[in-house]
């Protein structure tokens, strides 16, 4: 049995590849927008923590975990190291390619993303909900933020919650084309746009892009590292992996 840790375009794509090859697997996703993601099929929905997602692992009798997940979900995939060491099962990686545009400042972390954009009066904020507290935690009320987030009423809520108006919350389901990003930064007025490395398959070109045609200031926040036991680039990589593994 394999467990797909999904969530993301790659979780979806990998799981038609596995159903297309007749392997015997499901999907863990954490929110309602990762399940929308896919066309049906074995879901299990909600976070699993290290003890959780061992139990599931056990009463599955599960030979492979495939992480599929964001770049920037370490703790996923941290727990899912630690799982698949316990279990005596395999753990293998699928990482989106890294893409870092030339015209972007690339930071650590969200700190030092807020610290660089005190200087900038309009800012759009396209690195995700869960960071959002302490990026402006860093800001004064001369910066103004839009934020772009998935169209979640849960996420909605939080932005709200954290003094983001309405007016200023722009919930979109991407991907994003040129064009598009060009048209909302514009719409915006925005000097700076923030996003996390995400790769190309995140979007990043056509942010790049925008923001070159704007000159716009974009600043990337860099991958978190995280130790995997086994990394593949490729899904004929990754299908040729299993195959070695099952």
């Amino acid at each position: 049995m394999i467990m797909l840790l999904g969530g993301t375009t790659e979780g979806r794509e990998i799981a038609a590849l596995l159903e297309e090859r007749d392997y015997h697997f499901f999907i863990t996703v954490t929110t309602k927008f990762g399940e929308s993601l896919l066309e049906g099929g074995d879901i299990i929905r909600g976070k699993l923590n290290k003890d959780n997602m061992l139990r599931v692992m056990k009463g599955r009798k599960v030979k492979l975990i495939i992480d599929a997940t964001h770049p920037f979900a370490v703790e996923a995939s941290r727990n899912a190291i630690y799982a698949a060491n316990i279990a005596g099962a395999e753990y293998l990686r699928y990482e989106r390619e890294s893409f870092l545009p030339e015209n972007a400042t690339c930071v650590s972390d969200l700190k030092e993303a807020g610290e660089l954009s005190v200087c900038f009066s309009n800012i759009f904020y396209t690195a995700g909900s869960k960071g959002l507290r302490e990026f402006l935690s860093t800001l004064g009320q001369e910066n103004s933020v839009v934020v772009r987030v998935i169209p979640s009423p849960e996420i909605i809520a939080e932005v709200e919650a954290l003094g983001i108006a309405r007016e200023n919350i722009v919930a979109m389901k991407g991907p994003f084309s040129r064009a598009l990003n060009r048209a909302l930064f514009s719409e915006f007025r925005a000097d700076a746009v923030i996003s996390k490395e995400s790769g190309e398959k995140g979007g990043l070109r056509e942010k790049a892009l925008a923001c070159s045609d704007l000159d716009i200031h974009l600043i990337i926040i860099r991958r978190p590292r995280v130790e995997y036991p086994r990394t593949v680039n490729s899904y004929s990589e990754l299908m040729k992996t299993i195959e070695e593994i099952l």
